[in-house]
């Protein structure tokens, strides 16, 4: 695979790996959309009073930002991430994501001292869902486990937890069906493929974003989002950013997809699992996994 870090391409997509994520979140933490959103995902229809954002600012470290949580008639807590790159550790970053908005769920109501009491306390049930379209080829709907993340087989003599997640591919052309119920999905995958496409004519990422965000409008792609948010949406699509550990990690996440897919070819032609480590470097607990 040929990357070069002086790839004013490269340099782009490494950007877009970030921005498009602010894009995401500002569309989606209105609660018309929201809602639309959830119908798309589950068939269930509610108005957009019927829907909390609770969206994390920081969590932990303060480095790590949770892209979209909601709750719904206060019954269900969707907790969602939109992902441009390697998504192999959501479930681990979910796990992390939901105490924190529980906590922040109790907060809210003034309710973290019945926690104490012994009737049981209700919680609205954990839903999660991952957006994917990044530019690597991955499924239209993959599931992802928090198990498959464990060094240990379970031990039966003790309590467990799992957690899964579906991952949506919802890159322009894959999965019509969530389009279908969604336009503001849809219209947002349509945003990010002309992006990409003004990208590739335009070296300066700025101009891009400029020409990208203006065909859109004219186009009637999320044409009253970005009139009413065109200057917020520039800013977030030309941020400052640091060139080197974004080409670094772009680089690094890209290779790993690279690997894993070709570990996955010779795995199927039978090749043995020390000539799989010796061509890709993948520790032999991911082969095994494969």
């Amino acid at each position: 695979m040929d990357v070069s870090p002086n790839d004013t391409k490269f340099n782009t997509v490494s950007v877009n790996r970030q921005i498009k994520d602010g894009v995401f979140k500002l569309l989606f933490e209105n609660p018309e959309n929201a809602a639309e959103l959830y119908y798309a995902i589950t068939g269930t229809m509610c108005s957009p009073n019927e829907i909390q954002i609770i969206t994390l600012s920081t969590t932990v470290s303060g480095k790590l930002k949770n892209d979209l949580a909601f709750v719904v008639r206060g019954k269900a807590m969707v907790i969602g991430e939109h992902m441009s790159s390697s998504y192999s550790n959501m479930p681990i970053r979910l796990l992390m994501y939901t105490g924190q908005l529980y906590e922040k769920w109790f907060t809210m109501k003034g309710e973290e001292k019945l926690l104490y009491r012994s009737k049981l306390y209700k919680i609205p049930t954990p839903e999660f869902v991952v957006f994917y379209n990044g530019a690597a080829h991955k499924p239209e709907k993959e599931i992802l486990k928090l198990s498959s993340a464990y060094e240990n087989i379970r031990n039966e003599d003790f309590g467990s937890l799992e957690l899964e997640v579906p991952v949506y591919n919802i890159n322009k052309g894959m999965n019509t069906e969530l389009f279908n119920k969604s336009s503001q999905l849809k219209q947002y995958s349509e945003f990010v493929a002309t992006l990409r496409e003004y990208n590739k004519l335009y070296d300066d990422h700025s101009q891009a974003v400029t020409k990208a965000v203006s065909h859109c409008i004219a186009n009637n792609i999320l044409k009253e989002f970005l009139k009413q948010h065109g200057g917020d949406i520039v800013s977030i699509l030309t941020m400052e950013y640091d060139v080197e550990i974004a080409k670094r990690v772009y680089g690094e996440e890209l290779l790993e997809d690279y690997n894993i897919e070709l570990a996955r070819k010779m795995l199927a032609d039978g090749e043995s699992i020390e000539k799989v480590i010796k061509w890709t470097n993948l520790s032999r607990e991911i082969i095994e996994s494969l």
